[in-house]
């Protein structure tokens, strides 16, 4: 790993092997991530990375990491943790703080700073079932704070092409294939 070559936090010579890499076989582009979640009573649960892979290769974490979610108290949460629309709106985040770093590097692009804002609006009615409205959040709005030596255009081109080639912009925005199964556990005495 090559000191020379980093810029934004990124390292530009492992960046263009990875690219490479799948170029050369889609087969090393492939992902998998799981997570696995407990009831922690009420609204709250936590949740554990238990593993991933990258291509053929299973990736080796130091440790797994845990996330805390819970509403807040206005939805009958306990407001122990971060609320699971705010989690979705932090994975967007995330995913687009990677996009910026890792192009603007690939560009020749110093970020002095950059800061992102997501403001998600939806309803309780259809979470509630009280009407014909969708359950979840009906609209995002995305503010990206970047500073940069960089002219305004270059920022918007980074800007556009992040926002297109983001893999949780994406998978927000089109159909995933969604497999939902209940494995039960009953108590010995419930079988009698």
């Amino acid at each position: 790993m090559s000191q020379n070559n980093i810029r934004n936090g990124v390292n530009l010579n492992d960046l263009m092997a990875a690219i490479e890499a799948v170029k050369t076989d889609p087969g090393n582009g492939k992902l998998r991530f799981t997570v696995n979640s407990k009831w922690a009573g009420g609204f709250k649960a936590k949740h554990t990375t238990s593993g991933f892979t990258v291509g053929k290769e299973t990736g080796r974490r130091a440790k797994n990491h845990t996330l805390t979610t819970d509403e807040p108290n206005e939805v009958l949460g306990s407001d122990t943790g971060i609320s699971p629309a705010e989690t979705l709106m932090s994975s967007l985040a995330a995913c687009l703080t990677v996009g910026y770093a890792a192009n603007a590097a690939a560009l020749g692009i110093d970020l002095d700073e950059l800061s992102l804002e997501i403001t998600g609006n939806g309803s309780l009615e259809g979470f509630m079932n009280l009407r014909n409205q969708r359950a979840g959040l009906s609209e995002l709005k995305i503010k990206a704070f970047i500073k940069s030596d960089a002219p305004a255009e270059k920022l918007q081109e980074l800007h556009d092409y992040v926002n297109n080639h983001s893999p949780i912009w994406d998978t927000i925005c089109n159909p995933v294939k969604i497999e939902s199964q209940v494995v039960t556990h009953q108590p010995d005495h419930a079988h009698r």
